[in-house]
């Protein structure tokens, strides 16, 4: 009873921190989106100032107004995917666009990924929606893309794919990093454990996640051999 207890306050600890969380990115985005607006709208109007100027070689300047560009565009993409991640909807009919997801996922981690991960997508057509909240599928998906980053110590690849039969839907990712002891496998959805260094993990992620895909008509399998990496599929029904 004092562990079910403990495993219920810390999912109502995660879940405020969720809802937090939202109401900070939704606050950071629109302070954030105005200056870009600025900035882009900035660059558009010098532009068309310094066409007025024969003297001024407008095709040697365009690289520097596209750099701004997408800059601008960047930090716009941060902004949605950081939205949709902690949206704080509580409702379980939404039309959830898995490939959307996990492309907003790969948004927030690229920092971490960028110039030592590589992303390899293999997505079939035609995938049909998950009914559930969006904002829990992000959480979840972001843990196993996380997860996955953080198995690899220096250089590695992720392969994420999405398939689909005529009722259901399958998502695995796939790394080449450190992999998992097989006596840990069978306690990686358990609360609280966690193979990380103290203060590095609460070793809940992956026990909200399992949570959260079973909340979605979803089961998780996860294969796994040390030094060459983990395969967590997810199969949506």
């Amino acid at each position: 009873t004092l562990n079910d207890l403990k495993s219920a306050q810390q999912k109502l600890i995660q879940s405020e921190k969720m809802a937090s969380l939202g109401v900070l990115s939704a606050g950071i985005g629109h302070e954030i989106n105005n200056p870009l607006n600025f900035i882009k709208n900035g660059a558009s109007a010098l532009l068309m100032s310094l066409k007025k100027y024969e003297a001024v070689d407008l095709e040697e300047l365009k690289p520097f107004f596209k750099i701004i560009n997408d800059g601008v565009e960047r930090a716009n993409s941060i902004v949605k995917s950081l939205s949709h991640f902690s949206r704080s909807v509580k409702a379980m009919d939404e039309k959830c666009d898995l490939p959307e997801i996990i492309d907003h996922c790969l948004t927030i981690l690229n920092s971490k990924l960028k110039g030592r991960v590589a992303i390899e997508k293999h997505f079939q057509s035609g995938c049909p929606p998950v009914i559930g909240n969006e904002g829990k599928l992000h959480q979840a998906i972001i843990n196993l893309l996380s997860n996955a980053e953080q198995s690899i110590e220096r250089e590695g690849r992720i392969d994420i794919k999405l398939s689909h039969g005529k009722n259901n839907l399958t998502l695995e990712v796939s790394d080449n990093g450190s992999g998992i002891e097989e006596e840990n496998l069978l306690k990686i959805a358990d609360p609280f454990f966690t193979t990380k260094d103290p203060g590095a993990g609460t070793g809940l992620g992956l026990f909200i996640t399992f949570n959260i895909i079973e909340e979605h008509n979803g089961q998780i399998t996860v294969k796994s051999k040390p030094n060459e990496g983990t395969v967590v599929k997810v199969d949506f029904k």
